[in-house]
């Protein structure tokens, strides 16, 4: 099971991500940068920081590409379009892609560096799980903001 981890995680987290995309191109231009009453953030800014969060911990902390996270800035609006977000979306997912294809078994086990405190001691294979677990969660977030700005919601 432990040999198949990266490769599971690798899928959902490709899985989502393209749920993720298929939300910034359903929303229409005018709207990803739209906060309705009552939500904390747009479209655009999850897609932001979604991409940001996968790209720090697993590109740039387990695949070592150089990526810096600036999280502060994935939840201040940005002045970007579709196509932009877009390869946002594309970037992380090759990141996260090129980074858990060299995942070896002993570094699923090899507790994961650079993590929040309540994290810390935890394994790379566990955090993975987290970050699925995150990704899913802002992919609700999603679904429902489309709802609040009517349009259409995608399949798991």
């Amino acid at each position: 099971m432990q040999e198949d981890l990266s490769q599971h995680v690798s899928e959902i987290l490709r899985r989502d991500l393209s749920a993720v995309a298929a939300s910034v191109e359903a929303t229409p231009e005018e709207q990803l940068w739209t906060v309705p009453a009552g939500v904390n953030n747009s479209i655009g800014t999850l897609a932001f920081h979604v991409c940001g969060n996968l790209r720090h911990f697993v590109g740039a902390t387990l695949g070592g590409d150089g990526y810096v996270r600036d999280r502060e800035s994935e939840f201040r609006p940005h002045a970007v379009g579709r196509d932009e977000l877009l390869s946002e979306l594309a970037a992380a997912e090759a990141a996260v892609l090129a980074a858990l294809n060299e995942v070896s078994t002993e570094t699923l086990a090899a507790p994961m560096p650079g993590v929040p405190a309540r994290h810390e001691g935890r394994s790379v294979g566990f955090f993975l799980i987290q970050l699925c677990c995150h990704l899913s969660w802002h992919r609700g977030q999603l679904d429902y903001l489309q709802r609040f700005l009517g349009g259409a919601t995608h399949p798991a």
